[in-house]
């Protein structure tokens, strides 16, 4: 469990940081809506954890608890290292910070460690909710292939 969060977690906060220095870098990262993209990369690599995760692990399949906690551990792997990168992004950079303070509703309560604390939130409960339906998605997806599996050698051996 442990090789397959960390490299899937870490592939998606190489993703979330490319992607918001890239979105910066062309003039975009003042686009909060843009942060659909950031679900995307979120959603599909912890999907694509959580499936490696039942595939070695056939035992674990129809068991949402296993799934989750792969997605959560991947997640926290992937947000908790791009949320101290935007710590310090915000608080190196005074010009971002008063555009996101501009554009918050709490302006004078967001600060770079609170914003940053708003990013794992939101990971975190992306993760949480993400995980649960990925989880049942991929364990249909195994017991469909295995009951039709098990029809087709039932089919032959009549």
């Amino acid at each position: 469990m442990r090789k397959i969060a960390i490299r899937y977690g870490l592939w998606m906060f190489v993703g979330f940081t490319i992607f918001f220095f890239v979105m910066h870098f062309f003039g975009f990262s003042q686009r909060y809506d843009l942060r659909v993209f950031n679900g995307v990369i979120h959603l599909s690599l912890m999907y694509l954890a959580i499936r490696e995760y039942r595939n070695k692990n056939e035992e674990s399949v129809n068991n949402y608890v296993s799934g989750v906690a792969m997605g959560m551990y991947t997640s926290v792997i992937g947000v908790l290292p791009f949320t101290i990168v935007m710590f310090l992004y915000l608080v190196l950079n005074p010009d971002f910070m008063a555009n996101v303070t501009n554009n918050a509703d709490l302006q004078r309560f967001i600060t770079p460690l609170t914003a940053s604390l708003f990013i794992f939130t939101e990971g975190i409960a992306v993760s949480l909710i993400g995980s649960y339906i990925e989880t049942r998605i991929i364990d249909a997806s195994i017991s469909r292939a295995r009951s039709k599996a098990s029809q087709s050698s039932q089919t032959q051996n009549n």
